[in-house]
Order: C-alpha cells, then sequence, then structure tokens
C-alpha cells in the first residue's frame, strides 16, 4: 500500500509562481504510513510552530485535513495510535502558502 502526498508551494514575492511536489510512502499494510502523515500535519498545526514558521500548511481537502488532526490529537493526548485503515491507499493533497510578511520588512 502507498500514502501519497501532493504538495503546491507559492511563493509571495511571485504569486505567478508555483512548485508542486509529489511524494509518495510505501509500507506494509498497518506499517504507519498515515500515523507518519499525522503527526507531520499535526505538528506543523501546533501553536509553538504556528508561531515561529514563515509558512502555513493547508489540507486542500478539509475533511482529510481534520481527520489527520484527530489521529494526531488521539496520538498526543492518550498515546493510543488511531485504528488501522489497512487495505486502503490514500493521497493528501495540501499547500504550503507563506505567511504575510510584517511590513517594512
Amino acid at each position: 500500500m502507498a500514502t501519497g502526498v501532493s504538495l503546491e508551494i507559492y511563493d509571495a514575492d511571485m504569486p505567478s509562481k508555483r512548485v508542486e511536489q509529489h511524494i509518495a510512502v510505501f509500507g506494509e499494510s498497518g506499517s504507519g504510513k498515515t500515523v507518519l502523515l499525522s503527526s507531520f500535519f499535526g505538528s506543523m498545526k501546533e501553536s509553538g510552530h504556528l508561531e515561529d514558521s514563515r509558512f502555513t500548511l493547508i489540507a486542500d481537502k478539509p475533511a482529510q485535513g481534520t481527520q489527520l488532526l484527530q489521529r494526531y490529537y488521539l496520538m498526543r493526548d492518550r498515546a493510543e495510535t488511531p485504528e488501522s485503515n489497512k487495505y486502503s491507499s490514500s493521497s493528501y493533497p495540501f499547500s504550503l502558502r507563506p505567511k504575510n510578511k510584517p511590513a517594512g520588512k
């Protein structure tokens, strides 16, 4: 099985420039591909990271973003792994957008 990630990166200085990157994560069913993605997405949404980062990561499909965050919070708050979604292959599109620059910078 594979989990695919599609990432679009936008440049605030060049709005017409967009870079698209596809990442595939391979592994046996139940090996933790979705756990890895949930951990990455959830940690990018933590308040400490949001304050320090110059970018924001957005799930292009809001329902998928919600599911990833729910899995992340389950692992973070209860130290439990989410139920396995064996025998399914998923693709998760994201956008990485720069935050607005402070005035004068």
